[in-house]
C-alpha cells in the first residue's frame, strides 16, 4: 500500500486535482489530508469534496506546522511506502507505480522523486534541490567575492541541473524536493521518525534526507516518473525559511569550520556583466542568440548565480514566458541566461529584469 500525505493551508481549492491524480494510479492507495487552516469554510469544502473511505481527513484547531501535520498522518497511515504531495502538485500516472517498483527492487533506497515540471504543459523544469551545508555556503560566499569562482560555481550548478534534466536513467542524489517524494516506512522508522517537529515549515525535508544519508540509505531521482508542482513563490515565506535554516545548521553543523570561516568573509557582490532588460508588466519576450537558435537551455532565477534555477529547453528566435508561469512569480528582480543545451561549460549572456 502507498499512503499519500497532503497538508492543507488555505489551498483546499487545489487539492482536488492532487487527489484525483493519485487515484488514477492502479496502486492500492490511502490518502491523508491534514488541514492546518482551521477555518470552517476550508473544512466544509474538504468534507464536501472528499467523502470516500480511502480519504482520511484530519482537522487541526490551529496551524501546527507542516512537520507536525505530516507526522500526524504518518502515525495513522498503513502503507509500506509514503508519498508526500503538496496541495499545489499532482502526479502523472503511473508515477507512483514507477517509484514503488524502483524502490522495491532496491532495498537500501530510502526515498525517490520524479522529474518535476512547474507548469501544466510540462515544459518548465522545476529547480533541482541542492543539500544545504557549510560547504555550499562557503562556495556561495566565495562566489560573491571572486567573479572567476562565481562563474565556475554557477556552471557547476548548471552542470548538475543538465545531468538530471537530461537523464533517462535513475540518478543517485543527496537531496530532493519534499513536495513530491516517495519514502520507505522502514527507513523512516530506522532514523527516528518522519519529521523533526521543531521545524515549523521548510528544511524539515533536508533534515530527513541528511539523517537517511548518514544512516547509509541512498536517495534517487527517477526521471521517467513525472509530476507537476505549480509552486507560487512568496516573499512572505522568507522569514520562516530563514528561521528553519538557522535551526537546521545549529542542529547538524553548529561547530563546522567552514561556517566559522564564512562568517568572517566580507559581503561583496561579484561584478558581473548583465544586460538590463528593464521592467515588465506582461510576460517578457527575449531574443535568442543566433548561435543558439537550433537548441538552447533557458534558465531563470532570483539568484545571480542561478542556484536554484528553473530550466526550459527550446528552439527558435524568441522566448516568451507562458502566462501560467508569469502569474506564479512575485514582483521583483530576476536573472536569466541562454546557453548551449549540449555543453556543460559555455559562454553566457546574463539578463537582469524586473516583474512590475
Amino acid at each position: 500500500m502507498i499512503s499519500v500525505i497532503i497538508v492543507n493551508y488555505n489551498s483546499a481549492h487545489l487539492i482536488k486535482r492532487a487527489v484525483e491524480s493519485v487515484f488514477q494510479e492502479t496502486e492500492n492507495i490511502e490518502v491523508f489530508i491534514v488541514d492546518n487552516t482551521a477555518t470552517s469554510e476550508e473544512q466544509e469544502y474538504l468534507r464536501n469534496i472528499f467523502n470516500a473511505p480511502e480519504v482520511n481527513l484530519i482537522f487541526n484547531e490551529s496551524n501546527v506546522g507542516f512537520a507536525v501535520a505530516c507526522n500526524q498522518a504518518f502515525s495513522s497511515s498503513r502503507g509500506e511506502f509514503i508519498f508526500l504531495l503538496n496541495p499545489d502538485a499532482y502526479v502523472i500516472p503511473p508515477c507512483l507505480s514507477i517509484l514503488r517498483e524502483f524502490m522495491e527492487n532496491k532495498p537500501r533506497v530510502s526515498c525517490a522523486s520524479p522529474l518535476i515540471y512547474w507548469d501544466n504543459a510540462m515544459t518548465y523544469l522545476f529547480p533541482n534541490s541542492f543539500p544545504p551545508s557549510p560547504v555550499q555556503d562557503f562556495y556561495m560566499k566565495l562566489s560573491q567575492i571572486s567573479p572567476s569562482f562565481g562563474y565556475l560555481y554557477s556552471h557547476w550548478g548548471r552542470r548538475k541541473n543538465l545531468k538530471l534534466w537530461r537523464s533517462s536513467l535513475p540518478v543517485k542524489v543527496k537531496n530532493l524536493s519534499g513536495g513530491t517524494v516517495m519514502l520507505r516506512r522502514s527507513a523512516i522508522e530506522d532514523v527516528g521518525g518522519l519529521f523533526d517537529e521543531q521545524f515549523f515549515l521548510f528544511y524539515e525535508d533536508n533534515d530527513l534526507f541528511l539523517r537517511l544519508r548518514r544512516a547509509g540509505y541512498s536517495i534517487y531521482f527517477v526521471p521517467y516518473a513525472k509530476a507537476v508542482h505549480r509552486y507560487k513563490h512568496s516573499a512572505l515565506k522568507l522569514d520562516i525559511m530563514a528561521q528553519s535554516r538557522e535551526f537546521y545548521y545549529k542542529k547538524h553543523f553548529s561547530n563546522h569550520l567552514l561556517r566559522r570561516i564564512s562568517a568572517h568573509l566580507p559581503d561583496y557582490s561579484r561584478k558581473t556583466e548583465y544586460t538590463d532588460s528593464g521592467t515588465w508588466n506582461t510576460p517578457p519576450l527575449f531574443s535568442v542568440p543566433v548561435e543558439l537558435r537550433k537548441g538552447y537551455l533557458f534558465e531563470w532565477s532570483p539568484s545571480r548565480l542561478f542556484i536554484p534555477s528553473v530550466g526550459y529547453f527550446g528552439k527558435g528566435k524568441t522566448f516568451i514566458f507562458s502566462e501560467e508561469i508569469w502569474h506564479s512569480l512575485d514582483k521583483g528582480d530576476y536573472y536569466s541566461r541562454f546557453s548551449d543545451d549540449r555543453k556543460f561549460f559555455c559562454n553566457e549572456r546574463i539578463l537582469i529584469w524586473r516583474k512590475g
